[in-house]
């Protein structure tokens, strides 16, 4: 059974706005990479996990407006690591001080130099970090009371977790824990870490947190036989195959929130 709070984790979804829901789908051209955008408040202004890329900014741009907030007004951005689909819209806020691990610092340089192969890992990053006032993590961040982020192997060996205890233990995971399937096996579906390791660091997450965002996929609470998503998702795929019509609905699958069970 719930908890009482657990009954409203609209509380939750207030505090931690998920402007850009992720999206835990791969097409025969490779990954779409829509990751989860959150907006959540902190004491020195607005605060960003991730930023998306490209193909999101006009969409994230209007999520802003919709909330109220100007992108000027973003004054922390927390980079769970730095894969292109998380780290491409940064240059929209130009205000905000960074936090990123030094594991993904030193990870991406590796990239850089050639000694490791992630083709994700965009070749122009340090651009992306040039001027920036940057915050470092080596293993744990206070961020401020009740707002931690964590180092922890995942889909890359930097990538960092954000937990808050109140109103109730949430983790914003990044791509630690990118969808439901891996929460619910235990095993990462992409990595570039070994499944020891991300095992041990989805087990970490799922311990210390009842409701879990990830980076690819809605916040869901994790059941003993499967789980319950505390959201919604609108998710089409449109397209223009002529003579077919235009902008015709290729593929819906769109759902509501509520419980799925294990197969």
């Amino acid at each position: 059974m719930k908890s009482d709070k657990l009954r409203h984790p609209s509380k939750v979804l207030e505090k931690f706005r998920i402007l850009l829901p992720g999206v835990p789908a791969k097409s025969n051209r490779g990954w779409f990479g829509y990751c989860t955008v959150v907006l959540f408040p902190l004491k020195i202004g607005w605060a960003l996990f991730d930023t998306g890329h490209y193909s999101d900014r006009d969409i994230l741009l209007a999520a802003l407006k919709a909330a109220g907030v100007d992108p000027e007004e973003i004054r922390h951005v927390v980079l769970s690591h730095l894969h292109f689909d998380h780290v491409l819209n940064l240059p929209l806020f130009r205000k905000a001080s960074i936090t990123i691990s030094e594991a993904e610092l030193n990870y991406a340089r590796d990239v850089t130099a050639g000694r490791v192969e992630d083709l994700a890992v965009p070749d122009f990053w340090p651009v992306l970090l040039k001027g920036r006032d940057i915050r470092i993590v080596e293993d744990t961040l206070v961020l401020e009371e009740g707002i931690e982020v964590v180092t922890m192997p995942g889909h890359t060996p930097g990538c960092l977790v954000m937990f808050c205890e109140e109103p109730v233990p949430t983790a914003v995971c990044g791509d630690v824990v990118k969808n439901a399937w891996e929460a619910v096996t235990g095993e990462s579906t992409s990595a570039c870490v070994d499944k020891h390791s991300i095992r041990e660091s989805i087990t970490k997450v799922l311990k210390r947190a009842e409701i879990i965002i990830p980076g690819h996929d809605r916040p869901f609470v994790l059941r003993d036989d499967g789980l319950d998503y505390l959201t919604a998702v609108t998710w089409k795929v449109h397209g223009n195959f002529f003579p077919g019509p235009l902008n015709e609905t290729l593929l819906d699958l769109s759902t509501q929130e509520g419980v799925c069970r294990k197969l």
